[in-house]
């Protein structure tokens, strides 16, 4: 499995939280990906705004990879996750939490978008793919295919 992210370090996991606009988020993810897959096509998209890389930890098994997303600030209407020729996407949208009304003497609190994507080799059950969003951390469970999984062969005496 090869992820595509703006901040991959060792072994191919995220070695921070990073903010990067929409044009430098899509721009990146397209080029890895037509740089891996000459000769396909796939869609850009175009978005302004604020993205950010939400930080994921991945757990593998024998029957599914397991993503757990921190993804502060979205609700469960508002993320969209994709599975198409072998990428996983993950984006979510935050809403603005503060009335324009208010006055901040201080406003730490970023307010942007999520997207991550990644780029799966195994075979995976795509109908079988699941997700749930608690406390601002998506868990998404992402079955491999039958013909991954290593299974049993009984020997029968002869």
């Amino acid at each position: 499995m090869t992820q595509n992210a703006k901040t991959a370090g060792p072994g191919g996991m995220d070695q921070g939280h990073t903010q990067q606009s929409a044009e430098q988020a899509a721009g990146q993810n397209v080029a890895m990906e037509k740089r891996g897959q000459r000769g396909t096509s796939t869609p850009e998209t175009i978005s302004q705004g604020t993205f950010y890389t939400p930080l994921v930890d991945i757990i593998e098994t024998q029957d599914e990879f397991m993503f757990e997303a921190d993804m502060p600030g979205v609700k469960p209407q508002d993320v969209d996750i994709t599975f198409e020729n072998g990428v996983l996407t993950i984006r979510g949208n935050v809403q603005e939490r503060r009335p324009e009304s208010q006055y901040y003497l201080l406003a730490e609190y970023g307010v942007g978008n999520f997207y991550r994507s990644f780029t799966i080799d195994t075979p995976i059950n795509a109908e079988g793919i699941r997700a749930e969003l608690r406390n601002g951390v998506l868990d998404l469970h992402v079955p491999k295919a039958e013909s991954v999984k290593p299974r049993r062969i009984e020997v029968k005496a002869a």
